[in-house]
């Protein structure tokens, strides 16, 4: 089922009883602009942002229950409804202590990274590196 982002703004708007004058001045835009704005279905993501900033709702939760995202042995969850990957706080906390764990471990592997090239650049001679 297609989303129709218009149609969500304005529900949203009228749900929280704030006229369309002056939602189009907070977000510095004309109230032909709003209606506009009623009747995409798409919609740029700086303003979709700003829209959702000054409505105090995410927007872009609306096109993904859940997804995950990986980069480097780190996990993070972004997820429309909690009770969704959580069934309570202390599952969101164990989550977060493990994923605290791995950026940790991740900190610790750096640091001896580091440590074994600046041991490694002590012993070659200054002469070597300019040579290279």
């Amino acid at each position: 089922m297609a989303i129709h982002i218009g149609k969500k703004i304005k529900e949203e708007l009228y749900k929280q009883g704030i006229t369309v004058s002056t939602f189009a001045k907070k977000i510095n835009r004309s109230r032909n602009v709003v209606y506009d704005i009623f009747e995409r279905e798409s919609i740029d993501t700086a303003l979709l942002n700003k829209i959702g900033m000054i409505l105090r709702l995410d927007f872009f939760s609306i096109y993904s229950d859940q997804k995950e995202y990986k980069k480097e042995g780190v996990q993070l969850l972004y997820v429309k409804d909690e009770k969704t990957a959580y069934n309570s706080h202390s599952d969101q906390l164990k989550a977060l202590e493990k994923q605290n764990e791995l950026l940790l471990s991740e900190i610790s592997y750096l640091k001896k990274i580091v440590t074994l090239m600046e041991e490694k650049k002590k012993k070659t001679p200054a002469v070597k590196r300019l040579k290279k």
